[in-house]
């Protein structure tokens, strides 16, 4: 939970609940992958509503995309292909595509991305997996009314000393 907290609200820290003694290190490693996922769902779907646009599919960058797992989440969570691609450095081969349209090598946006851009993978989701998210999110939206409460008397205990 609140991966990528907002900066005023500083209280905000992450938070594991339901494990038992059957769990073990995948269990927690899986659910740092599923609260990202989440939040940015979260996050997604509030910038789509106000854009009143839908997401047909996602593109992750970055180390976390090297991950079939990370991969495999997002796409069920957000229940729309996950795609990887061959340079998943995003900012890089930003600027590589704008410099080539700026030189004309390219004579739009559009044919630039579409001669430097290359898909690796693509992760379809899986419906059993996205049946288990849906119900999930539901109970992930209600829990900072129980635990805000908790999380900013912890940091005011902590932060009275500062």
């Amino acid at each position: 939970m609140d991966w990528l907290a907002n900066p005023w609200e500083s209280f905000k820290r992450g938070i594991m609940l339901g494990f038992n003694a059957h769990h073990d290190y995948r269990y927690m490693y899986r659910s740092i992958l599923e609260g990202i996922a989440y939040t940015m769902k979260n996050n997604c779907e509030g910038m789509t509503a106000e854009l009143g646009k839908d997401l047909k599919e996602i593109v992750i960058v970055g180390g976390g995309s090297n991950s079939d797992l990370f991969m495999q989440i997002f796409a069920d969570v957000f229940n729309v292909p996950a795609k990887r691609n061959v340079i998943n450095g995003s900012a890089g081969l930003g600027a590589a595509i704008n410099t080539a349209v700026g030189l004309g090598v390219y004579p739009d946006y559009d044919q630039a991305v579409e001669k430097m851009v290359k898909v690796k993978n693509v992760f379809a989701p899986k419906a059993e997996n996205v049946e288990i998210y849906e119900k999930l999110i539901k109970v992930y939206k209600e829990l900072p009314k129980y635990t805000d409460e908790v999380l900013q008397m912890t940091y005011e205990i902590l932060h009275s000393e500062e």
